[in-house]
């Protein structure tokens, strides 16, 4: 797993390519439909605000809190969650910012850095535990899962242009070998990344167990071993 400081880097270097590829998009508050099914282009802009504002809503953990979850623990909170409540949160968001979707976005960045700054310490490596909005996990796991987010987004809105998807390599990399490990931990198999883009839809419920297989996703740790259907495993979040 990655320092703290480099996913804070990569969460920036992430942040600064998809945003400045919105700025192509015709119109960032669209109604149009995302590849996101029942989300339109516009709500789709608007909750990468909400993912940002997810880490200025971070405070340290009080010393009776408990443990900290574990980004794959932490993951698993999604599934448990009422859609249909977190679907109308985020039309509500858009509908709140479409006058200047991408303005507001840069203020959300802005107080979410601000923010991880005043967490990671003067030495930029303090790796707190914090309390989000599914429960304690440490900073630098929740950056993780932010970092998944925006990746996975930046895959959905992808379509929408004529352009190469704003995915920052690196950020890529870290996004699939997370993933990777919680499979491991879930399903008990032994595998590694192949085609980064492949599993990291697999992982996310973006492309079915067979087409992921067939796309060279992933391939068992020992080569003696053959490629074990995760279907029961999937999608992760």
């Amino acid at each position: 797993m990655p320092t703290l400081a480099a996913v804070v880097k990569d969460l920036q270097e992430q942040w600064d390519l998809l945003r400045a590829w919105l700025e192509e998009l015709p119109d960032p508050a669209s109604p149009e439909p995302s590849t996101l099914p029942g989300w339109s282009i516009g709500v789709l802009v608007a909750h990468l605000g909400r993912n940002m504002d997810a880490i200025s809503a971070l405070r340290p953990v009080a010393p009776d809190d408990g443990d900290p979850l574990t980004l794959a623990e932490y993951l698993a909170t999604y599934a448990a969650a009422d859609h249909g409540y977190f679907d109308g949160i985020a039309r509500d968001f858009a509908a709140s910012i479409a006058d200047d979707p991408l303005e507001h976005l840069d203020r959300l960045a802005d107080l979410a850095f601000a923010h991880i700054a005043e967490l990671a310490g003067a030495d930029g490596q303090s790796d707190t535990v914090v309390v989000a909005r599914r429960g304690t996990i440490g900073l630098r796991d929740f950056l993780v899962s932010r970092l998944i987010e925006l990746v996975v987004h930046g895959y959905d809105l992808a379509p929408t242009l004529p352009l190469p998807a704003p995915i920052d390599p690196t950020a890529r990399t870290i996004v699939a070998e997370a993933l990777i490990e919680v499979a491991r931990q879930r399903s008990g198999y032994a595998i590694d990344v192949d085609d980064q883009a492949a599993w990291i839809a697999a992982a996310t419920g973006r492309l079915d167990w067979p087409a992921a297989v067939a796309r060279g996703a992933v391939r068992p740790s020992a080569l003696s071993d053959g490629t074990p259907d995760l279907t029961a495993s999937l999608p992760l979040l």
